[in-house]
């Protein structure tokens, strides 16, 4: 039977953390994945990134005895060589067995996470934006800086940066306002248009070239930075295999949707039909998109049953009896599919949407849909 020498000569360090590698991080590992440690703050939880996922780590006490041992040579000790009573093979191999522990981190696979709430935001004029700096006391990121404090990994935040309207401006992290994603999406499609360039594989370089034609030479300013076109075309794409970009147009139709409800249901009541006939005249001339209406699921209500009118879900209370409350003085029944974008973040323990609703509100069938209304 194989045997060791166990030595301890150093004093317990309680710096030392314990992690448990599931298969996930085997894998991470395995792959030479770079695996890195990440505080966003001094009350936030930790995680540990690898190049495309996110563990959330959590401290585990407990009262087994766990050892951090370093295999060595026995002469670094400068000790004389034990001698082994008769019958006990030479020990393989030598441990240094430094400290203790009474815990352990379990790593949770989670989903990154980017706080934009402490940005600024860029609206196209770099003179307002410059001065909104100067008034402001507030704390200004680069874009790699805003990434390393960031609870997520690399390809997440790669992802995630543009479909949050993500820029660098002037080296300064920040936030394209809606209006001007909307401006520089809109000159975006008719400039491609115009251009002939295929929506299914779009370079940056080129549709920037195509975006910016007609802007005079003698222009002191340009708000459609690469950088700039780069966030649009990125929170409306998806990266293909040759790295060029794929138009979605579906995301494209749902944002030309939300801007339509806004402009023409926020206001007062308007009939689907007559709403249907007015998003499709905000879309460029000759932009062939279909209209799928349950996109904009979570951005209207139906005071009267037929007619629609435009409600964000930001106005709504935290908690689940308030919220549900809030939605009945909305609406009295409500269609389930129009309701769950509305109550789905507030189901943390994943329950089925069914029985979650069933907790706060009334439910029953009527034909092939499912009407929600208060107990």
């Amino acid at each position: 039977m194989p045997t060791a020498n166990l030595y301890s000569k150093l004093q317990t360090d309680e710096d030392y953390k314990l992690l448990v590698l599931n298969g996930e991080l085997l894998a991470a590992l395995e792959g030479n994945s770079k695996l890195k440690f990440k505080a966003p703050g001094l009350e936030g939880s930790v995680v540990l990134c690898s190049n495309d996922k996110t563990w959330l780590l959590r401290q585990k006490n407990h009262s087994n005895t766990a050892l951090i041992m370093r295999e060595f040579v026995s002469n670094e000790l400068g000790e004389e060589k034990i001698k082994l009573p008769a019958g006990i093979e030479e020990p393989s191999v030598n441990h240094l067995a430094y400290t203790k522990q009474g815990s352990e981190l379990e790593a949770r696979l989670t989903i990154g996470d980017i706080d934009i709430s402490m940005l600024p935001i860029y609206s196209g004029d770099n003179e307002s934006f410059k001065k909104s700096l100067q008034q402001s006391n507030g704390i200004r990121w680069t874009v790699e800086e805003l990434e390393n404090i960031s609870p997520c990994s690399e390809q997440e935040f790669a992802v995630k940066w543009p479909i949050l309207g993500g820029c660098n401006v002037e080296g300064i992290a920040c936030i394209l306002s809606q209006e001007f994603i909307s401006k520089v999406l809109h000159i975006l499609l008719m400039s491609c248009m115009a251009e002939s360039l295929n929506f299914e594989s779009l370079d940056v370089s080129k549709v920037f070239s195509a975006l910016n034609k007609d802007m005079g030479e003698g222009e002191e300013f340009n708000p459609f930075s690469l950088d700039v076109v780069r966030t649009v075309i990125g929170k409306f794409s998806r990266v293909n295999k040759q790295g060029k970009y794929a138009l979605q147009v579906k995301a494209v139709s749902q944002w030309y949707g939300i801007e339509a409800l806004k402009k023409f249901a926020s206001c007062a009541l308007i009939p689907q039909e007559e709403f249907m006939i007015k998003w499709k005249a905000l879309f460029p001339p000759y932009f062939r998109c279909d209209l799928d209406f349950a996109a904009l699921r979570g951005y209207f209500y139906r005071p009267l049953g037929t007619s629609i009118q435009y409600f964000s879900k930001d106005a709504l209370p935290d908690d689940p009896r308030g919220r549900f409350a809030y939605l009945f003085k909305l609406q009295s029944t409500w269609d389930l599919n129009e309701m769950i974008p509305y109550i789905e973040q507030l189901n943390t323990t994943g329950v089925k949407i069914d029985n979650f609703v069933m907790k706060y509100a009334r439910r029953k069938k009527q034909g092939k849909l499912t009407l929600v209304s208060a107990r």
